[in-house]
């Protein structure tokens, strides 16, 4: 009995087992690849003379859903370089888009740089041309975002339309816990970590401050910042 139990346990029978694993994972994940691969090319459509370039280490899945390029352009996680701060390498800070029952609508030409995350649950998220949406950018959807023209998201912000979690208020209630639409006009510019909350409506040309807890609408051409985010500037511009 003794003998029968050290074969059983014994460094050969360890790496035989590993071996095995390692083999059936690696087929599992060859398999996941595959699938992922041909459910998301299935999932794209490129209207016009569109083009989309996604960088082969990206995270992707996407069920029931769209990803639509209008007469523009797509990148995902294929740049490489030192961004507000930070240096997103496309071979490591790895974007991931998850998607069920949603639609992303790009118009023009938008870029993700390494790190972005999509997430969108019968959603719809729009972004619009000249877009760029820096490293570790989280845009969460239950409802809708629309992005306008000409943005600068900075590294590292929020931005969603949701709670994530119900809130109840004890009256049986929990129409606050909704998800909002969240409304980013052209030209704004979005600070790094700045979080934008739901129901959030940004007219054109606003500059948000870094670290700013955005939780309220405002006007165009005014700079915000602080938690909760107040007007601190008006009449302004920029330039990237």
């Amino acid at each position: 009995m003794s003998k029968s139990r050290d074969n059983l346990t014994g460094k050969s029978y360890g790496l035989f087992s590993e071996a095995y694993s390692r083999f059936f994972y690696r087929i599992k994940y060859l398999y996941n690849k595959f699938s992922s691969f041909s459910e998301t090319k299935k999932s794209i459509v490129l209207n016009g003379d569109s083009k989309i370039g996604i960088h082969h280490k990206t995270l992707m899945n996407i069920k029931n859903s769209k990803i639509v390029v209008n007469n523009g352009s797509l990148k995902v996680g294929i740049d490489f370089g030192y961004f507000d701060g930070g240096i997103y390498d496309s071979s490591k800070d790895r974007c991931k888009i998850f998607m069920i029952n949603s639609t992303l609508e790009i118009h023009g030409h938008v870029s993700f740089y390494p790190g972005v995350l999509v997430y969108a649950i019968d959603a719809h998220i729009i972004i619009r041309n000249n877009t760029k949406i820096n490293g570790n950018v989280e845009i969460i959807s239950l409802k809708k975002i629309d992005i306008g023209e000409e943005c600068l998201f900075a590294e590292g912000i929020i931005l969603r339309d949701n709670d994530g979690h119900q809130i109840n208020s004890g009256t049986g209630d929990n129409k606050d816990s909704e998800a909002k639409e969240v409304k980013i006009g052209n030209h704004c510019w979005i600070g790094q970590r700045a979080m934008i909350l739901k129901g959030v409506t940004l007219a054109d040309n606003v500059i948000v401050g870094a670290g700013a807890v955005v939780a309220g609408s405002f006007p165009s051409n005014v700079a915000v910042a602080g938690i909760p985010a107040k007007i601190i500037k008006e009449n302004v511009s920029w330039n990237a």
